[in-house]
Formats: C-alpha cells, structure tokens, sequence
C-alpha cells in the first residue's frame, strides 16, 4: 500500500535526486552476509573499515567497532523482518508513525529515495513486490498528471488501463481508501503478446485511452499508433507519453476521421463496442472495417447498453467483424478475470 502524503512543489529539487533503485554498496554486503560470507571476506565492507580508520566518516561510524555495531543491528532488522514479515510502524505500536520508507517522487515520476534506504535493501533481497512507503513530496508537473486521473477515476468509477507507476496505479477514493481495477491490463497484454503474428512492423491501438497497449507494443518493436478522442483520455495519454519518454504516434481524432488503413497489427480491445450504440457510429464501423488492412485484429467484444442501435452477443459481433472486412478467420485466446473474451482475427 501507498500512504498518500506531503507537499507539492515546482523547482528543480528533483534533478538530482536518488533513485529507489541505487542502494550503494548496502546491498552487496549485505547480500555477502546472507550468503555466508565473514565481514573480513567482503571488499566492500573492509575498504569502508579502512576508510574508517583513517578518519572518514562512514554512516556516522567514527570506529570500526561502531560500524561492526551497525551492521549486527542491520543483519538482525533484516531476519526479523525475514521471519515475521514487513510491519509498518503503526503494526508495530512504534511512537514515530511517520518512520517509514520515504520517497519523493520527480516530475516524470521517478521515485526518489528520502529515508530508510536499509529496510529498501532488505525488502529487495526478501524479494518483497511491495512495501509501505510515505510520499512526502511531489513535484507540480507530476502532481498535475496525478490530480487528472484521480479526476478520471472518480467519474468513471474506474480506469480503463493500468500505468505500472505506484502513485498512478493507486489513487484515493472519495472515501480516501486507495483503489484501483482497470478494466483491462497485464492479463489482455499476456494474450497479446504471446500470440503477435510478426515481431516488428506497425501498430494501431484504437481507443487507446492512457496508451498502456501502445507503450507495451512499442516497448518490444513496433512502430505505434494511438488513435484516441476523448479530450480527458488523450490529455493524459500525451502527458504520460512524455514523461515516460516514449516514442509512439498520438492521433487526436475519431476512428471515422482515420486516413491511414494499412497496419500489421491492431488493436480494438472496447472501441467497435462503443460505436455499435449509434447508428453513425455503426456506419462508420463498417466503412473502416471494409478499408482496413492488416495481419491481425484483436478484439474484445463487448455487451452494449440498453437501447444501443445494435446489441450483437460475443459470437454474433465477431462474424459481423469477419462479414465486412477483408479478414477471414477468428480464433479465442482466452478470457481474463473480469470476464472479458479476446479474440484474435486474422486474413
């Protein structure tokens, strides 16, 4: 969990910050000792006693026995929590609430370490996926992309895609409990990737949303698309984008108002649902399909609300899809957990 906390400030505080993941030489010596290794036998810990011993400061230590002393309190922080997991110092009735994990987080999201680099370095040997942290500052240019999907959140009672980022993947509730399900995400992604037809080449992601699928088919080659128009949606999609520093094509605009046809893969996870509820929509549907071109089309077809122009059930929407196109086969990957099916449609 993710303790929401702290400031927000502009500035350049953030540059030169120190990153999460840089533990120093904590985590090799550490790792040596878990391993087995006498504190004599580890280089690191013996140029820091020499260091020591001609008068530099280390970790406060002024003597050796001082550091022997510091490291014998660290190795036994690490089995206890080995032992009986990682407590938050409220579980352990501690009088400093706030002595936790603290983080800073940059204007590009990076997570930069404030206090309790040696809990950090002992939950990555445990191997723990998660630990409490407290924010304790943000920078503006972050904290305005966060404040956007909160808002989103908030409206819509979900987000459509995940982020992979902490502070985004975690957004307080209008009750400030911390939740958040996107409809779809790794388990539409493991499908995806494990089924590609071509390794590289080009891709679409229509109705891309916060481009999650854009950033995952850039990331392993291809040159991306993301087809968005939702004001909010895309607002966040370009934002994101540049923080991330990633490389694809925002296309602002409607699927009907698409002047490129010819992709190798694309993407229709929601986006045909939505428009089947108008009849507009639904012309525009089948002027694109019968123009399109590609090797693979994946699709997630969804039930559309009551009084929706049209209504196809799972298996009726992919033969109207084969019906109007130039594709030929369809073939089921699988359902995720929130029961939604993926279908894989080829020429």
């Amino acid at each position: 969990s993710v303790w929401h906390y702290g400031t927000v400030s502009a500035g350049d505080w953030d540059l030169n910050g120190y990153l999460v993941r840089e533990t120093g030489q904590l985590y090799p010596i550490l790792k040596q000792r878990i391993d087995g290794a006498a504190y004599e036998q580890i280089p690191e810990f013996m140029r820091h006693i020499q260091a020591i011993q001609r008068g530099i400061l280390i970790d406060s230590c002024t003597t050796p026995e001082e550091y022997y002393a510091r490291w014998h309190n660290l190795e036994e922080l690490y089995w206890r929590i080995r032992e009986q997991g990682f407590k938050t110092q409220r579980e352990l009735a501690s009088d400093n609430p706030l002595d936790e994990i603290r983080i800073q987080i940059g204007r590009n999201g990076e997570l930069l370490l404030d206090q309790g680099r040696h809990r950090l370095v002992i939950a990555q040997l445990l191997g723990l996926e998660q630990v409490p942290v407290i924010v304790t500052r943000r920078h503006l240019e972050w904290e305005r992309l966060r404040r956007q999907v909160i808002k989103v959140f908030r409206e819509k009672g979900a987000l459509c895609q995940p982020f992979e980022h902490p502070d985004l993947d975690q957004v307080p509730q209008a009750d400030g409990k911390l939740s958040h399900r996107p409809t779809h995400g790794q388990a539409e992604w493991d499908l995806i990737v494990h089924s590609l037809p071509v390794s590289r080449g080009t891709a679409l992601d229509i109705g891309a949303c916060f481009g999650y699928f854009t950033h995952k088919l850039a990331q392993v080659g291809f040159e991306c698309y993301a087809l968005e128009s939702d004001a909010q949606n895309l607002s966040i999609l370009k934002q994101y984008r540049q923080m991330r520093g990633s490389h694809f094509t925002v296309l602002a605009k409607p699927l009907s108002k698409l002047e490129r046809l010819d992709f190798d893969i694309v993407l229709a996870l929601d986006a045909f649902s939505r428009l089947v509820q108008t009849q507009p929509g639904y012309e525009h549907l089948i002027a694109f399909l019968a123009k399109l071109r590609c090797q693979a089309l994946y699709f997630a077809p969804q039930p559309a609300p009551q009084g929706a122009y049209k209504n196809f059930s799972a298996e009726e929407f992919v033969n109207f899809v084969l019906e109007v196109s130039t594709l030929s086969m369809a073939r089921l990957l699988g359902s995720t957990e929130t029961n939604r099916s993926l279908y894989l449609l080829s020429g």
